[in-house]
């Protein structure tokens, strides 16, 4: 960012309220995270309460990148490069999508049980997502840029402790699952839990690239 585009920020008014989107765009990922924690633990007359739950938050999340864009269309000066924010409200939304898709697994087909694993990588997703949160909630004013980049590190530490977890589980699968659609169901119910990792990866990013631009 050059001198002038600073100088112009700041003697421009701020449209603020983009650091509220983005806040409810990540705070989606975490209730997202907790309700497939939920669904992974449940019995199978509790799963439907707990896929209800991340069809609400999937709409909320797409109400809130819908308005980010919405902004943006709207807004002249923004706290941070526009770029910034459409990609980083896309990938939030990336995060709860992924999750969701995943969790209609169950439904679509017709799971009888959850995989060995799939509670520890919902687990490791709920800490990834409030990590991300925490670090877009530090982002207004640009004062905590290094706390963002901390929760951005941890959350790509997390990230390779899932991709772990998920290898010696398919692995595990290979070996001892006979049933072929058995094992087709749960290698593609952890894989869908191991791609919201690599999207909360790709949310830190994102964030790690603003820390970069406003440091």
């Amino acid at each position: 960012m050059t001198l002038l585009d600073r100088v112009v920020r700041w003697l421009l008014p701020r449209e603020e309220h983009f650091f509220d989107l983005l806040s409810v765009g990540a705070k989606c990922t975490i209730a997202a995270a907790e309700a497939m924690e939920l669904l992974c633990a449940a019995e199978i007359g509790d799963r439907k309460a707990a896929i209800q739950r991340l069809i609400d938050v999937e709409h909320e999340a797409d109400g809130a990148v819908r308005a980010v864009y919405d902004a943006l269309g709207r807004t002249f000066v923004t706290p941070i490069d526009r770029e910034d924010i459409y990609v980083l409200a896309s990938r939030l939304e990336e995060v709860v999508d992924i999750i969701h898709a995943t969790a209609l697994q169950v439904q679509v087909h017709a799971m009888d049980d959850m995989p060995d694993g799939a509670s520890a990588l919902a687990g490791k997703l709920t800490s990834s997502c409030r990590e991300i949160t925490a670090a877009v909630l530090k982002l207004r004013g640009l004062r905590d840029l290094d706390q963002v980049a901390a929760h951005s590190r941890a959350a790509s530490q997390l990230e390779h402790e899932a991709d772990e977890i998920f290898r010696a589980q398919v692995a595990r699968l290979f070996r001892e699952e006979s049933n072929a659609i058995r094992l087709i169901q749960h290698r593609e119910f952890l894989e869908g839990l191991e791609k919201a990792m690599d999207a909360c990866d790709h949310v830190g990013g994102s964030l790690t690239s603003i820390v970069v631009k406003n440091g």
